[in-house]
């Protein structure tokens, strides 16, 4: 039975309590959410903790020199942890939580060691490169065995890393190849998906290297600068077909409202999900800046999360993500084709605009054509035409409001000739984004 991924960042959430990391995934359930993203084991400073988890315990026992791991990183040398001794108190606490988000059918997109930015202290890379292959195959090797009855894990690639301009250098390849090799050698997997991000403005199959890029099976779509329209329609257009879904964009309070770790990051940032979903069809993850890191409050500090992770899990993005979850289960959302792809017709035919654009009106249609779905974003103005032929016969039309839920009729048309729509106007959140909704009578 087909599901769409309906996902949440959580990139920090093995350092949480068993508290937390139910409240949060019980939260994101009731969301209507269905998957989450994280890195298995943490480096990145702006993070709680790293690389300590849950009770202080870290992942790894050793040093490479022999000598007790102390949970220092960035050492390129033998004082960087060996990843084939692995400290199985950690481990246990990673198991629980695998365990209780598959009783709550949640997906887990999983990170064995998130490579970072060029390389760089924000994941793991530097320390890969210090084991070396050897290593790095037995760490594979022991993660994918120790994980390979549970049903509920697409294994990640990459991170922010090894694309474009920035590919990895020999010895970082040896060690990422040397990595999911060990993991292959694993048989009997019950979660057999891989996907990756690479550097950003990417999808899965911008991979250069034949071993990384032979390895997917999900195409993740990411453009940290918010083209998602571009990158969803090349990853949907790539042959052979590999399914789409949108795997990072600007995230809820990383903008001029937030923390202002992203310019491009402006509200609403529902904008970007509706966009990425009809373009990529497969689904999409979003993220909260405040969330993510899931640090604790921090009473004396100016930050702009320093009230702790807890308090952003109601902002207005995640309601808006609650609704646009619940408007995808509502259809079937698999049957949707995005428009001039995959053989579709062109259906916003006047006042579309491109996709490279901020008024861009992102459309997808079922061949069958008894499924409409448009979204008009806050920066469009006027009419869209739509040719009606997508359709198989007279449809309803509705315009859904993102922001609030409400269905608004506008009528039943023919499915012949172009009809021309023009959007309420403010949904009720100062904004301008609505999305046309037909459905064949």
């Amino acid at each position: 039975m087909p599901f769409p991924i309906l996902g949440r960042t959580a990139w920090f959430i093995t350092s949480l309590s068993e508290t937390d990391y139910k409240r949060f995934i019980d939260d994101t359930v009731a969301k209507g959410f269905n998957a989450i993203e994280f890195h298995v084991i943490n480096h990145d400073g702006r993070g709680n903790h790293p690389p300590f988890g849950f009770n202080n315990t870290l992942p790894f026992s050793k040093k490479l020199d022999g000598s007790t791991w102390d949970g220092s990183l960035g050492s390129n040398n033998d004082q960087a942890p060996d990843f084939s001794q692995p400290n199985e108190a950690y481990w246990a606490n990673v198991d629980a939580l695998l365990t209780y988000a598959e009783s709550k059918g949640v997906l887990c997109f999983m990170f064995p060691a998130y490579t970072g930015s060029r390389g760089g202290e924000q994941g793991w890379m530097v320390e890969m490169v210090a084991n070396g292959s050897t290593k790095m195959q037995a760490y594979g090797r022991f993660i994918a065995n120790r994980y390979k009855t549970r049903g509920n894990i697409v294994w990640m690639l990459g991170g922010d890393y090894s694309t474009g301009e920035h590919p990895f250098t020999g010895p970082q390849l040896a060690a990422e190849r040397a990595m999911l090799a060990g993991m292959q050698t694993v048989n009997g997997q019950a979660s057999r998906n891989i996907s990756a991000e690479w550097t950003s403005e990417s999808i899965y199959t911008d991979q250069t290297d034949p071993t990384l890029r032979s390895a997917g099976t999900l195409q993740g779509a990411y453009s940290w600068e918010g083209d998602v329209n571009t990158y969803a329609r090349n990853g949907y257009s790539y042959l052979p077909v590999m399914p789409t879904f949108l795997l990072e964009e600007p995230y809820d309070q990383e903008g001029p409202d937030g923390n202002r770790v992203n310019p491009n990051a402006i509200q609403p940032v529902r904008r970007f999900q509706w966009w990425g979903w009809l373009s990529a069809i497969g689904g999409y993850i979003s993220g909260n800046g405040c969330i993510w890191p899931f640090n604790p409050s921090k009473l004396l500090s100016i930050s702009f999360c320093s009230d702790g992770w807890q308090a952003h899990l109601n902002t207005q993005g995640a309601l808006d993500m609650a609704r646009l979850n619940s408007f995808v289960r509502s259809i079937a959302w698999y049957n949707l084709v995005p428009s001039g792809l995959g053989g579709m017709k062109t259906i916003v035919t006047a006042g579309g605009s491109q996709p490279v654009l901020p008024d861009y009106v992102a459309a997808a249609a079922s061949p069958d054509g008894t499924l409409l779905v448009a979204y008009v974003p806050p920066d469009h103005s006027g009419a869209i035409t739509i040719d009606m032929t997508v359709m198989g016969g007279p449809a309803k039309a509705r315009w859904f409001n993102p922001a609030t839920a409400a269905y608004t009729v506008i009528g039943t048309f023919a499915n012949t000739g172009a009809q021309t729509f023009v959007s309420p106007g403010n949904n009720g959140t100062g904004f301008t984004d609505w999305v046309l909704l037909l459905e064949r009578q």
